[in-house]
């Protein structure tokens, strides 16, 4: 038996065992749809169960302090057409879109600095002082700049010490801004200064030779480069402060009311669930035109015309 045959017979022998891999590997559609099964499940139990049943709940009535299933549209028509909700949904939008402004403001030129003006190690020490609020505790930076805002912080005792006297800083839309920008500014850098890097930097210096001025540079050549990126920013600070529930909380005192605080507020009241899950369906279907809005711009005018043709 020569040593070619031997190692034809082994081929052949453990080729039931090697058959399935290339078969489903080559397989287009059964491998990303196993690997993706996961996480399907995930989505169903975790969000798309609690979603359906929160609808649900928006058609039951409560009585003597108890749910009980029914179909009543009572609870949609006194929420969407009170006066308290009509308000506090425009206060949030207000609230949220002056976060998102504020964020892409001071993200933007704090993201350029670290993409394009610090060396490599100054960078990526940066990134790390970025990412450290991101995995640190929420609840407390705010009680941290709540120290900070206070009358009796260190605001204030510098205001004293030159004769301005104590500030309102605490309880007010100061206050609110500076929580929320807590939470979303980390997370707005960390998007343009990553999407920034993936920039091709021929294009920069082509139009630096070109003679154009790093102005028109900036305007013509990074921004419709980060186009994307400035939209998933724009869409990730909104939906944050959108949402928020501690920074309204505890910086303003809960008033004005935002929508987060008003579904804690109709529970209290009367154990008005069905109520608050209205709210709560108000506010996904807000985030939802949201993302979608925040899609249409990313994709930009010509992707658009591409995919109308």
């Amino acid at each position: 038996m020569t040593a070619a045959s031997v190692t034809t017979r082994a081929s052949a022998r453990w080729r039931w065992f090697r058959m399935p891999g290339p078969r489903l590997a080559g397989s287009p559609k059964v491998l990303p749809a196993v690997l993706g099964l996961p996480v399907l499940l995930w989505q169903a139990v975790f969000f798309a169960a609690p979603l359906v049943f929160l609808v649900i709940v928006t058609f039951w009535q409560v009585k003597a302090f108890r749910l009980e299933p029914a179909f009543v549209l009572d609870n949609w028509t006194r929420i969407l057409f009170s006066t308290t909700f009509q308000r506090a949904l425009v206060h949030t939008i207000a609230v949220a879109g002056t976060t998102t402004v504020l964020a892409l403001l001071i993200a933007f030129p704090a993201a350029y600095t670290i993409a394009f003006r610090l060396n490599a190690r100054a960078r990526d020490l940066a990134v790390a002082f970025l990412i450290v609020p991101v995995f640190s505790s929420y609840m407390l930076r705010i009680y941290a700049w709540q120290i900070v805002l206070s009358p009796e912080g260190i605001i204030n005792a510098l205001a004293g010490a030159v004769g301005i006297g104590p500030l309102p800083l605490l309880g007010g839309a100061v206050s609110l801004q500076v929580g929320l920008l807590t939470l979303t500014l980390p997370i707005a850098m960390l998007i343009l200064v990553f999407a920034m890097a993936g920039i091709d930097r021929t294009l920069i210096e082509a139009a630096e030779n070109l003679g154009c001025r790093r102005a028109r540079v900036i305007a013509h050549v990074i921004l419709p480069s980060l186009r994307p990126a400035i939209a998933l920013t724009a869409t990730t600070s909104f939906l944050l402060a959108f949402g928020d529930y501690i920074s309204p909380l505890f910086m303003t005192g809960s008033k004005p009311p935002t929508l987060s605080i008003l579904i804690v507020d109709t529970v209290k009241s009367g154990s008005q669930w069905p109520r608050a899950s209205v709210i709560g369906v108000s506010m996904l279907v807000m985030l939802a035109l949201v993302l979608g809005l925040g899609q249409w711009l990313a994709r930009g005018r010509a992707a658009r015309k591409e995919a109308a043709r």
